[in-house]
């Protein structure tokens, strides 16, 4: 895996109280891998990861939810940080999520959603770009 994610923080949560942990785990240690540096908050409210994002200054925050909970707590997610000024920070979602239900994420501004089964190194190149664009972004303001 690539280590170009070296020196750029993500903050990932698992949302509300779905007990299905062990994908964003994974996630977390394959961004590590490629050299991020990952603050997992484990289970907490759209409020709490925000919280979190205002803490600890971001490049990337993702979202993980097996329980069908995705819209509203990712479209509170994307608003809050928008209001507060975060609208360079990359926003990602993941889990159980229904392709329906992708434009509906994507139009609130997530840049990228990864449904169960993605591939890790697909989502790490994913992540990459992304951040990379969004830093460039940042430096021309």
């Amino acid at each position: 895996m690539t280590s170009a994610l070296r020196g750029r923080k993500a903050v990932l949560a698992k949302l509300g109280m779905d007990a299905h942990w062990r994908g964003v785990m994974v996630v977390a240690n394959a961004l590590r891998d490629a050299g991020m540096e990952v603050v997992y908050i484990g289970h907490a409210t759209a409020t709490e990861l925000v919280a979190a994002v205002v803490e600890e200054d971001p490049a990337l925050v993702g979202a993980s939810t097996l329980s069908g909970n995705h819209l509203v707590e990712c479209g509170h997610i994307a608003t809050t940080l928008r209001e507060g000024g975060f609208d360079d920070v990359v926003l990602v979602a993941g889990g159980a999520i229904p392709p329906a239900d992708v434009p509906s994420l994507r139009a609130m501004g997530f840049d990228a959603v990864f449904p169960t089964g993605s591939s890790l190194q697909s989502m790490v190149e994913k992540v990459n770009g992304l951040v990379a664009v969004r830093e460039a972004l940042r430096h021309e303001r």
